[in-house]
């Protein structure tokens, strides 16, 4: 797998202009030779203000930050939003068999390959 194949998307997406006020989250992304590890910061992201969406080989990131205090605002000088990425994978890559986990504001996403793009090795019989 080559780390070319994953490029950013964002540019391209119709939809990033109603996600002006997003941030883009820091990721990280390792290579295994069972696939890819990618792990995102998204802190103060809930699980159910989170999606993740692979389609047509591309993974979108969205999270929504919420502020669930009680009171009244006195005074106001953040705006907490979200997080808004993608990528364009690599087609090695078993996407349904991706397990995503979000623990501490950190989305950690496993992204087994294919089984048919796994290495495999043929044994050799000796015949006498």
């Amino acid at each position: 797998m080559n780390n070319k194949h994953l490029v950013s998307n964002e540019n391209n997406d119709v939809k990033l202009s109603l996600r002006q006020n997003y941030a883009t989250p820091m990721v990280d992304i390792y290579e295994q030779s069972s696939g890819l590890t990618l792990m995102a910061d998204m802190p103060g992201v809930a699980s159910n203000n989170l999606q993740v969406d692979i389609d047509k080989g591309v993974l979108t990131l969205e999270g929504v930050v919420e502020v669930g205090l009680e009171g009244s605002k006195i005074l106001s000088e953040f705006s907490p939003s979200g997080y808004y990425r993608q990528f364009r994978l690599p087609e090695n890559l078993d996407t349904n068999k991706v397990d995503a986990q979000l623990k501490d504001g950190v989305l950690t996403l496993v992204m087994p390959k294919a089984e048919a793009a796994m290495p495999k090795r043929i044994e050799v019989k000796m015949v006498h």
